[in-house]
């Protein structure tokens, strides 16, 4: 049974998820243009995607990390959606090519707590409503009622309980040049699965 909502609830989940917890790491807000979509086979992906080194950076400061990020930096993000079987098969999300370059941070006294997961913490009505209630900045939006907020919410809790992800040819850089040197060092982890 396929799953009971319009191709343009489906586009419109799609974007509206993967910017909804990815938007904040990336450099550039996501368009249709970057996205390309699939939504008969329940596909979809983001290519050359720079990333945010202010909002990752942001993220290191309140964990108190070490470090900080130069650059960073992914080649392709692919989501997979099982619209025919959505709640009893999984989600895939694979991160191809991510490439970050950190460099030492001084550590500098702080009090305050780690918030780096704050942006993950919330409900699924709340999730539901916000994405029904957006409208699509293309020409192809529908404009109706908010209709089964809370069968969509349920739908969203099954589907974000069953989300693999999974990091492939990915390399962490982190590079060190003193100062008043003309050399430094670096240490380079490759992980291809």
């Amino acid at each position: 049974m396929p799953w009971p909502f319009s191709e343009s609830i489906k586009k419109r989940a799609c974007r509206y998820l993967l910017h909804r917890y990815l938007g904040h790491f990336l450099q550039e807000k996501l368009s249709l243009d970057q996205l390309s979509l699939d939504l008969y086979q329940g596909t979809g992906s983001l290519a050359q995607v720079p990333l945010d080194k202010w909002s990752l950076n942001e993220i290191l400061e309140s964990a108190e990390a070490p470090f900080e990020v130069i650059e960073g930096f992914i080649q392709t993000i692919s989501l997979t959606v099982p619209w025919a079987c959505l709640l009893q098969d999984h989600c895939s999300l694979e991160v191809r090519g991510l490439r970050v370059v950190f460099r030492p941070r001084p550590r500098a006294a702080s009090g305050l707590e780690p918030m780096c997961w704050s942006s993950f913490m919330t409900s699924s009505m709340q999730l539901a409503r916000e994405c029904l209630s957006q409208r699509l900045t293309d020409d192809q939006g529908e404009s109706g009622p908010l209709e089964g907020l809370e069968t969509f919410a349920e739908t969203i809790d099954t589907v974000l309980r069953r989300i693999k992800v999974a990091f492939l040819d990915t390399v962490l850089r982190i590079e060190h040049i003193p100062a008043n040197s003309k050399t430094g060092i670096a240490l380079e982890i490759r992980i291809d699965r």
